[in-house]
């Protein structure tokens, strides 16, 4: 009876504490410019507003916990002496998501600095000893403290199990960020969090678990202090200093709140309470996957943003999804009262799946995500059909020893993926080198077109400059950035390729002189040949020697370590 009535009193001197810091805090979030003003966005609050509100949360949590650590209430729990020992990780790794989310409040952060330094958090919070070594989920057991590795940190021994740390990693960083992505409305994060962190208090209790409803009686009591400011209109925000402290909590609540015993946890009921905050982290990535956005970027079409896009006003959405998140937390009791969690699990399911298709149906955001969709997956097909084109195209381009044959292979390229190639030059030094029959003369102008054109200006990183223009036929399925793309990616391996058969190389490696030479018959475009060798048959030209077969020509190209193309225009192909 003792220790209920010391749960009372945590969560009223957290109350307390929190509602006297919060003046103080907003004094400090003034100072260090930590103020969130509207951006006519996503911000939907109607002037600036401080927000470190983590701050107050946090000394209204010290509060009750220290009340309970040093004022003897619980003197009369045998385990208590352990359990304060092994919040010494705790406090560190909250200290730390404070300074990460003070820093993000008042000069930003960049997403992976600030996931870096949370991943940095869980870490502490791993080697202190609140870790996930095994868990049960529908009455199924995992074990992943096995393997592990024993390493000396700092002078101790700490084991460490890479199955179990991944897990720990990815169960504190996914609860630290639904929390932060909620976090977008008056009142919302911190009303949910009341009543998340009330029902894991009543689930702690019920097993008997005193360590746990000490940590979540303070965090619930500290959070209905807040609320009483971040009620709409707030007078203060948490800020990412409270949402990650919020997240960190319940996180660690989950962990050592078990209901088998701190070694082995059911799962279930802590992601089933906070079954608002994941659902609605899960439909953004979703929907930021299907739109291909970054999951760091921002939009309106979080949960809160479609309440208040279908009339109603701040306090209205946000009742209605303490309602919904209500619904949720009866649902863990039931099925801790029932010790059913496949019924806990149905219901919990049914409900979140119910909610959503009725929020996201009445302003047709469904029936938008099935079209992006839809969309996403015909793009990935295309993108998988372009790619298989070009691979192999360039790689026969890589087996061609002649100019006209990548020139071929280019054009066929370009059919298959819905494009027309009706110019292609190759200058050397300056000096024009396909097609081999254009002169001084001026260029035609080219006909008029009415779809996609593209240009590619593409250097093999020496002395060669390859120049494609394409245009997307009207009749093409493949979009035209999709084609574009691939059809620059083969353009570079062919200038390369390109490069390399122009190139001579004599016995060192180094690359040969080439020089102008005239043709032998009157007709004839000039033609390249090294420096170093007469023979005119190694020529850059498409006329060989009548006498030399072309196998006589390839063995002597391979013998003198010189080889080249030859020089000659398509026919299919437009005059530079």
């Amino acid at each position: 009876m003792m220790i209920s009535n010391s749960f009372l009193l945590i969560f009223a001197v957290a109350f307390m504490g929190c509602v006297l810091a919060i003046p103080l805090v907003t004094r400090i979030a003034v100072w260090a410019g930590a103020i969130d003003r509207p951006d006519h966005f996503r911000r939907i609050h109607k002037g600036a507003t401080p927000r470190l509100g983590g701050l107050g949360l946090a000394f209204g949590i010290a509060s009750g916990i220290a009340i309970a650590g040093y004022g003897g209430y619980l003197v009369a729990w045998s385990g208590f002496a352990e359990w304060w020992a092994r919040q010494a990780s705790v406090f560190m790794a909250s200290l730390l998501v404070l300074v990460i989310g003070f820093i993000d409040d008042t000069r930003s952060m960049g997403p992976r600095i600030k996931l870096a330094g949370q991943a940095m958090a869980v870490l502490v919070l791993y080697l202190g000893g609140v870790r996930i070594d095994s868990f049960e989920f529908l009455g199924v057991g995992f074990e992943l403290g096995r393997p592990s590795v024993d390493l000396a940190v700092a002078g101790y021994a700490v084991s460490v199990a890479p199955s179990g740390l991944a897990v720990t990693m990815l169960w504190f960083l996914g609860c630290m960020n639904v929390w932060n992505l909620i976090d977008g409305m008056d009142g919302l994060a911190s009303g949910v969090g009341l009543l998340v962190s009330g029902t894991l208090t009543l689930v702690a209790i019920h097993h008997q678990n005193v360590g746990v409803a000490i940590m979540a009686a303070a965090l619930a009591g500290s959070l209905a202090g807040f609320l009483l400011y971040n009620w709409h209109p707030a007078c203060i925000f948490l800020g990412d200093s409270g949402s990650l402290l919020i997240g960190l909590l319940i996180g660690v609540i989950g962990v050592q709140g078990s209901l088998k015993g701190p070694s082995a946890i059911s799962i279930l009921f802590p992601i089933l309470a906070m079954g608002l905050p994941i659902s609605d982290t899960a439909m953004a990535i979703f929907r930021r996957w299907v739109r291909n956005l970054p999951l760091s970027s921002a939009d309106r079409r979080h949960v809160h943003h479609l309440l208040i896009g279908l009339g109603l006003n701040p306090r209205q959405a946000a009742l209605l999804l303490y309602c919904f998140s209500g619904f949720l937390c009866g649902v863990v009791l039931l099925g801790v009262a029932l010790r059913n969690e496949p019924l806990a699990l149905v219901l919990g399911l049914s409900g979140c799946l119910a909610f959503l298709l009725i929020l996201t149906s009445r302003l047709d955001e469904m029936a938008k995500l099935r079209a992006d969709l839809q969309s996403r997956l015909a793009r990935g097909r295309q993108e998988r059909f372009a790619a298989k084109v070009t691979w192999e195209a360039i790689q026969r381009i890589e087996l061609c020893t002649e100019m006209t044959s990548i020139c071929a292979i280019l054009e066929d390229t370009s059919h298959k993926l819905g494009c027309d190639m009706p110019r292609i030059a190759c200058t050397r030094d300056g000096r024009l080198v396909f097609p081999a029959d254009a002169g001084p003369r001026d260029v035609e102008p080219p006909a008029p077109v009415s779809g996609p054109t593209a240009i590619f200006r593409l250097s093999s990183g020496q002395d060669l400059l390859l120049t494609v223009a394409i245009q997307q036929d009207a009749c093409s399925t493949l979009a035209a950035d999709i084609a574009f793309r691939f059809l620059q990616r083969l353009s570079l391996a062919t200038a390369e390729r390109l490069e390399r058969l122009l190139t001579t190389r004599s016995g060192t490696g180094e690359a040969a002189e080439v020089e102008t030479v005239p043709p032998e018959r009157p007709g004839e475009p000039d033609v390249l040949r090294p420096k170093s060798q007469a023979a005119p048959i190694l020529a850059l030209s498409t006329s060989s020697s009548p006498s030399l077969s072309r196998s006589t020509l390839n063995w002597l190209r391979m013998t003198l370590g010189w080889e080249a193309p030859s020089v000659a225009s398509h026919p299919s192909l437009g005059e530079e």
